[in-house]
């Protein structure tokens, strides 16, 4: 089995595991590379990155005898936007990235609501100033709302709960999960919006999550209520999120997407007041994480040798 492989992280963790598999296995340097090994490859392996038009393209012109496109990512929007060879297996890392992800957002939370940039600012300015006292908070008053309850909104409940006193779910069907207080269907957003204290957005990006938090809907947050966006910068309209920080709006808000992304240096998002910007990071520093997604790649590749169905299958 012929595995080309390109990618930003995980290189170390998908090597071992090709030689362990005793797989024909090369990692590419850049597109022009992958692009001469494609129609060689039983299988791609690829961060989302470094996916573009120029694969499925290629394929049209020369479809080689690729069968399995790997992602080793948690989102796979990617796809949708740019297109897929015909007959070609896609996964992506399904759970994989979820803890360190909801570990980041709980985090993103916590320093908005303890005001740490504000403290950090005074650090650096070697200034002892409590008079940020009136506007910390603490998230044992407030309800949480976790919009989008899959892998990684699981993760952030089961992170989050022993900070606060409620916890509501907001998926499709508003079938009932145990890590919530309540779980309610997506129908009911509107008055979720209107009744938390914190919104964590941890949706799939597609068609019906694009734009999801607009203007109207920024409109119905709490005066002082927190926003979390850790699934794609689309979902929120992010000229009604700069609006409504500026004008006080809503009380905070936590990005590690952005629309667009990367965010470049002169966009207003940069200078928004209590906004915390991450760079698309929360899946990182975890070492857990690469083994999770070996051990995906590799009950996959038992998989695929058999011809059954793959974990995380992508139907698009």
């Amino acid at each position: 089995m012929r595995i080309v492989f390109r990618g930003q992280v995980f290189q170390a963790e998908l090597a071992e595991l090709a030689a362990r598999c005793k797989l024909d296995y090369l990692e590419v340097p850049d597109e022009a590379a992958l692009l001469r090994e494609l129609p060689r490859a039983d299988a791609l392996w690829i961060t989302p990155t470094y996916y573009g038009a120029a694969i499925p393209d290629a394929f049209k012109e020369n479809p080689g005898k690729l069968r399995w496109i790997g992602l080793t990512s948690g989102g796979y929007d990617i796809l949708s936007r740019v297109g897929v060879p015909p007959g070609v297996h896609l996964t992506y890392a399904a759970g994989v990235h979820a803890p360190s992800v909801a570990e980041h957002a709980v985090a993103q939370l916590l320093c908005l609501v303890r005001q740490f940039p504000f403290s950090l600012d005074r650090q650096r300015e070697r200034k002892w100033d409590t008079s940020i006292i009136p506007q910390l908070r603490s998230v044992e008053d407030m309800n949480v709302a976790i919009v989008g309850f899959g892998a990684i909104g699981q993760q952030i409940a089961v992170r989050v709960r022993p900070f606060t006193r409620r916890i509501t779910a907001v998926t499709r069907s508003g079938t009932h999960n145990p890590l919530a207080d309540q779980t309610l269907p997506l129908s009911k957003l509107d008055e979720v919006l209107a009744d938390s204290d914190v919104v964590f957005l941890a949706v799939t990006m597609n068609a019906d999550s694009l734009r999801m938090i607009d203007a109207r809907r920024v409109a119905l947050l709490k005066k002082q209520g927190f926003l979390v966006n850790i699934s794609r910068g689309a979902v929120i309209e992010t000229d009604a999120l700069i609006a409504a920080l500026h004008s006080g709006a809503i009380g905070g808000a936590a990005l590690d997407v952005t629309d667009p992304e990367p965010l470049p240096p002169g966009h207003p998002l940069w200078t928004a007041p209590r906004l915390l910007i991450t760079p698309h990071i929360s899946t990182f520093g975890s070492k857990s994480t690469g083994k999770r997604l070996a051990d995906q790649f590799a009950r996959n590749i038992a998989r695929f040798a058999k011809g059954e169905p793959l974990e995380g299958a992508i139907s698009l």
